[in-house]
């Protein structure tokens, strides 16, 4: 898991709070009857419940000097409901029916899986608010008890495009949440935000206020969203023209990761004729979703500057990225395409549980033979871990071409353009660093494990020399005058260890340079002002932080 490093984009941050276990997240204070207020210009050191520990900076520039308010959802019931526990069976097998209390409201319906969270800028919806989200939380970790998420929602829409259960609960907090904002703080506008399933909930959820309701449709300002599919093909399924679909996508933004299986799920159209302004992002890491440390779905993928601005490619700055995600997008249609032509029915769900928890067994599980399964997994994983180190090796020769090139630039450009220059200049040659130090360090490796090899081969050959020509001698004989003829006296494991632990540590302390740089490039303005020991300051903080990490 890896949280934001900054907090310098507000809707960014507001969709990692509405996740629990994540710096500030809401969930804990949704309950209670008060406001509860947040402030995102503030450093944060967050412990998760696997003990890992990360910190993230506090935003600049942010709207409201990063101070929010979580509005309770004064609306929320508890409601008793009857669930069938398959773990609990009585003597004949037979599941048992259970009680469960869970949370009902406009904001919440804890069995459909629903969860929103309304936050204003003032401490009450009032005159005084001019500005109010709704940020919708995605998908909680795969289980039997998320599988209100992953079945009825997430996988619902990746095979039929439907209106999902959550978009409509969404579309009732919207109407719900206008018709307040209307009433209460007339000059105020709605934003609203979401990651992962949050990006499918509140892309449909706002298209359906558009289809109902023109004039409320007004009250939204932005939609920005994080690593979410495209939906356009959904939008026509609920009776939208391309007229009402275009009017829409002119307020939404999006921000995905060109390696991420459900940023790219439905996106082989061109960027351009998609649902919304399509960003793809320029990542920290060349990871898959796959990678827990470091997933592609998470949220530290994000570089985001002092503006608040995610980095992004465009077809002069990292295209091989752009190119990438139209690939894992191919990739992705092509593979739910086998999985579909085996006539069994559910097994495409099958196919995106799997990826999504790195195995085959929910494939076997409906019903697909393990061989098909592995096949088509295994054909799956092969391509998309090509597709990112084709992406690495295309944005290293990248950076090897274009960087002289931006020194020529930043000389002839002024004001912001300068700016962004340097700083996309210094993520460049981070990036580059990180490379040149991986391929030193795995050149190290190549070497020892040569010379490691040639050394054991000689000592062979030497042994089996010595048994060929010593036909007078006893084989104990000829393995006594051998004994010393062995790999501790022409390999000295310990320089080997301590070679490997350097190389190691290089890696570790450039990887830790590039993470300063690229914090640098993120708070350009400020380490400007600020010279030497503004730099010497982030390069300290990067170096505590990444021992957490």
């Amino acid at each position: 898991m890896s949280d934001l490093f900054n907090y310098n984009n507000m809707y960014a941050n507001l969709s990692e709070s509405a996740y629990s276990d994540r710096p500030n997240n809401f969930p804990p204070n949704k309950y209670k009857n008060k406001e509860q207020v947040y402030d995102f210009s503030v450093d944060s050191v967050y412990r998760h419940k696997s003990g890992e520990v990360s910190s993230t900076k506090g935003g600049t520039h942010l709207p409201n000097n990063g101070i929010v308010y979580l509005q309770p959802d004064k609306t929320l019931e508890n409601k008793t409901a009857y669930y069938i526990d398959y773990s609990d069976t009585d003597f004949f097998g037979n599941p048992q029916a259970k009680k469960k209390n869970s949370q009902k409201g406009l904001l919440t319906d804890e069995k459909a899986g629903f969860n929103a969270y309304f936050v204003t800028d003032s401490p009450t919806l009032s005159q005084e608010t001019k500005q109010t989200y709704l940020a919708i939380r995605g998908s909680d970790g795969f289980g039997l008890n998320t599988l209100n998420d992953w079945v009825g929602n997430d996988v619902n829409f990746a095979l039929t495009n439907a209106y999902i259960p959550q978009a409509k609960l969404a579309n009732q907090a919207l109407v719900g949440k206008i018709k307040d904002i209307k009433r209460a703080a007339p000059n105020a506008t709605l934003d609203v935000t979401g990651h992962s399933l949050g990006t499918m909930v509140s892309a449909q959820a706002v298209a359906k206020l558009y289809q109902n309701d023109v004039k409320a449709f007004e009250k939204i300002g932005r939609v920005v969203l994080f690593d979410g599919p495209d939906v356009t093909q959904s939008l026509k399924q609920m009776g939208l023209s391309d007229k009402e679909i275009k009017a829409v996508g002119e307020k939404v933004t999006y921000y995905v990761n060109p390696f991420d299986m459900v940023s790219m799920l439905n996106r082989t159209a061109p960027y351009e004729a998609q649902f919304g302004k399509v960003n793809v992002i320029v990542p920290l890491n060349f990871s898959t979703t796959f990678d827990g440390a470091t997933s592609s779905h998470d949220f530290g993928e994000f570089q985001i500057d002092a503006h608040g601005n995610p980095l992004s490619a465009s077809e002069t700055f990292h295209p091989e990225m752009l190119t990438a995600g139209r690939k894992l997008a191919k990739l992705l249609d092509t593979t739910f395409s086998k999985v579909g032509g085996t006539g069994i029915k559910g097994v495409a769900t099958g196919v995106i549980l799997a990826a999504l928890s790195g195995g085959v067994g929910a494939l076997m599980a409906l019903g697909m033979s393990a061989l098909d399964a592995k096949a088509i997994y295994d054909d799956f994983n092969k391509a998309y871990k090509g597709i990112v180190a084709e992406a690495k090796q295309k944005a290293s020769a990248w950076n090897q071409t274009h960087i002289p090139d931006y020194q020529n630039r930043i000389r002839r450009a002024s004001g912001g353009q300068k700016i962004e220059l340097r700083a996309e200049l210094l993520q460049s040659v981070a990036q580059a660093a990180v490379f040149q130090s991986e391929a030193f360090v795995s050149e190290v490796k190549m070497i020892m494990n040569q010379g490691l090899e040639t050394v054991q081969k000689e000592i062979q050959e030497g042994h089996q020399a010595a048994h060929n020509l010593a036909t007078y001698l006893d084989s104990w004989e000829v393995n006594d005058l051998l004994a010393e003829f062995n790999l501790s006296a022409f390999w000295d494991s310990g320089l080997e260890s301590d070679t490997t632990r350097a190389a190691k540590a290089y890696l570790r302390e450039m990887s830790s340079v590039s993470a300063t740089l690229m914090q640098v490039s993120q708070h350009i303005e400020a380490v400007d002002s600020e010279g030497a020991s503004g730099f010497n300051q982030l390069m300290a903080e990067t170096q505590a932080n990444f021992g957490r990490r």
